[in-house]
């Protein structure tokens, strides 16, 4: 298999990483299409299985047999709770995700509000970009939130919805050390086939779970956004609905 300088059989160390497509290719150097191809139909055939079993959400029921794959397949991880150097960049993530988040966040008694106060800061400057005019697709998005902690991490720096987080936090992971500083020189991606397959599976369950009205043609991705917009849109709907009354 060919190697970057900054990767080993666990995946590539997001320390070296100078842009994203060096992820893709390693993946695509680890992986045949067919093994990519396989894994996605398997993924998605189990996590629709699973889903209608447990009586779950299918997001829920993915998530959990990505987390039994990293059990079985990748050595124990060093990320433990309290260690969220990683939860102080940006975290892109899908309106399935999105959903499963804030229901998650519901059930625990959290108040969006008070989440939204507290992430004043980042919010701000997402704001800002958004009406700067700017094509979207040439701003920086990760660079906006850089060192501004994720809107759900707790005073002692854990994750109020862990159960629930995002594919972008479930694959940042560490096997060789925990690590030190929000340089993340320990953290990979790229290991876990799984991994690499689950966005399209993602997309296909959100694609699945929309009204077939709405539907577009089905192209294996769903559209990514920053928590922090997500919680803008949650903020102007909320307000809309105060306005209404």
């Amino acid at each position: 298999m060919t190697q970057t300088a900054f990767s080993d059989q666990n995946g590539v160390y997001l320390m070296g990483m100078t842009d994203a497509q060096e992820l893709r290719n390693y993946i695509t150097a680890r992986f045949t299409e067919g093994e990519l191809q396989y894994a996605y139909e398997l993924l998605l055939e189990n996590a629709q299985s699973l889903a209608k079993a447990e009586r779950i959400p299918p997001l829920q029921a993915l998530w959990k047999i990505i987390d039994a794959a990293y059990d079985k397949k990748m050595p124990p991880l060093t990320c433990g709770e309290g260690c969220a150097h990683c939860c102080y960049t940006g975290v892109m993530i899908t309106k399935m995700e999105w959903d499963g988040m804030i229901n998650a966040a519901r059930q625990k008694g959290i108040d969006l509000m008070d989440v939204i106060e507290r992430s004043e800061k980042s919010l701000h400057r997402i704001k800002k970009a958004i009406e700067s005019g700017i094509d979207p697709v040439k701003i920086d998005w990760y660079q906006m939130v850089i060192n501004q902690p994720c809107p759900f991490l707790d005073e002692d720096e854990s994750c109020t919805i862990h159960d629930d987080r995002p594919l972008d936090c479930r694959t940042m992971v560490a096997f060789r050390d925990a690590c030190g500083s929000k340089k993340l020189e320990h953290a990979q991606r790229g290991g876990l086939i799984e991994e690499a397959v689950a966005p399209a599976v993602i997309a296909k369950l959100q694609y699945e779970a929309t009204p077939k009205l709405k539907r577009r043609k089905f192209d294996g991705t769903a559209p990514l956004r920053l928590i922090q917009h997500w919680l803008l849109e949650y903020k102007k709907k909320k307000s809309s609905r105060k306005r209404k009354k």
